[in-house]
């Protein structure tokens, strides 16, 4: 049984993602490295209002860069250390190669038994009902303040904002009625 953890895990690749989802059930954001324009710090901003939004980065110069930024920009934010020689590998010593142990009391403040919010939108089914599955989904994104990205990206953005399945769908029957 994985454990929950209670609010979105801020991390800076999909290796990190790949790893951790191995044992923990969680809602990920991934920053790509340094990589965090203006458009994420307004759709974290905008998560924050919702969940708990909690920095697990590296614990290296690009993972302090990284968190620190996300703290001056977002009031409210959370941040999860990693001890520094906590590795399973001496090669690197990131978050993905980090003992399992070693996260979990990193994380221990941040551990829930209650259920974490995750929709199968499908969204690929959802807009293509529609005459122009393009507007649609720039709708979608522009109506909910999302960052452009492929069907998977936006689907999880939506359930970092917990979104219903509902909602997204009375957007779109709107959108195809006009």
């Amino acid at each position: 049984m994985k454990t929950k953890i209670d609010g979105v895990l801020i991390v800076e690749g999909s290796s990190d993602v790949s790893y951790l989802s191995s044992f923990l059930e969680t809602t990920y954001f991934i920053t790509n490295g340094l990589d965090i324009s203006k458009d994420k710090i307004a759709f974290l901003k905008e998560a924050s209002k919702v969940n708990k939004l909690i920095v697990f980065t590296d614990p290296d110069e690009a993972g302090e860069t990284i968190k620190n930024k996300l703290i001056n920009e977002i009031q409210g934010i959370c941040v999860a250390f990693l001890k520094g020689n906590s590795r399973k590998s001496y090669k690197k010593h990131g978050v993905a190669e980090a003992k399992k142990e070693d996260i979990l009391e990193a994380l221990k403040d941040h551990i829930t038994d209650k259920e974490i919010f995750r929709e199968k939108y499908n969204l690929v089914s959802l807009i293509s009902l529609s005459e122009n599955p393009q507007k649609v989904k720039d709708i979608i994104i522009q109506k909910y303040h999302l960052i452009s990205g492929n069907n998977k990206s936006l689907e999880n953005q939506l359930n970092i904002l917990k979104i219903t399945k509902e909602e997204v769908w009375k957007l779109i029957e709107a959108t195809s009625t006009k």
